[in-house]
């Protein structure tokens, strides 16, 4: 009988591992500055409830609202308190806690909310347009790098997508650096850094954005990149 019990605890705690959709520390508190000041009907402290992205489907990203609890009937030490429901397709906020036929709007600020998007969900298709709009955006945007420590240098094994804009769907098809290649950064958003490559063997220049973990400070220095 104890087997059972920790085997189907077990079960349990897999379960829930897998079915969350998990985010990063920045975008985490990203996701909670985005809904938890625009929630209307709770009776507890705003600064007392957390979220945590649980699902998704055709672009709706389904949220849980919880608060801490050290309770034995609690296996995550968590109580739900209620559910928002992120449309991508609307760019909604959709409190589905009362009454999930007839959700509450919530009145959430519009430009964090593509923010979050286009930084936090890797998933989120775009058009060519839509990623020529977000790299204009992000380019202004973005936390500026100065010219005399822009010098990267590639780490880390395999190759190094391209991206047209900051975002995971935004692939330049076979435009890619590799490790130990030299770049120069121009600014970062998110996740990602903006940045120029001089091909030694063409000798042609291609501007994108990479993901920033990937790239080391090499302590050289650039000019600014004229607009």
């Amino acid at each position: 009988m104890k087997f059972y019990s920790r085997w189907l605890f077990a079960l349990v705690v897999f379960i829930f591992s897998q079915s969350s959709y998990a985010l990063t520390g920045p975008c985490q508190s990203e996701l909670r500055a985005l809904i938890v000041p625009a929630l209307q009907h709770v009776f507890m402290k705003k600064e007392d409830i957390h979220v945590e992205m649980e699902d998704h489907a055709n672009g709706v990203y389904s949220v849980r609202l919880f608060v801490p609890a050290d309770s034995p009937d609690n296996l995550d030490k968590r109580v739900s308190i209620g559910w928002v429901n992120l449309d991508t397709n609307t760019m909604q906020a959709l409190d589905v806690t009362r009454d999930p036929d007839h959700p509450d709007v919530l009145k959430v600020d519009g430009g964090r909310y593509k923010r979050f998007v286009s930084m936090c969900i890797s998933d989120f298709p775009k058009s060519d347009r839509n990623c020529e709009e977000l790299n204009v955006s992000a380019s202004k945007n973005g936390s500026q790098i100065p010219g005399g420590v822009a010098g990267r240098t590639v780490v880390g094994k395999g190759r190094l997508q391209f991206y047209s804009a900051p975002d995971l769907s935004c692939k330049m098809n076979g435009v890619f650096i590799v490790e130990a290649d030299s770049v120069d950064a121009y600014s970062d958003y998110g996740k990602f850094t903006s940045v120029s490559y001089l091909n030694s063997k063409s000798k042609k220049v291609v501007n994108g954005w990479v993901e920033s973990d990937r790239l080391k400070p090499n302590g050289l220095g650039i000019a600014t990149r004229q607009p």
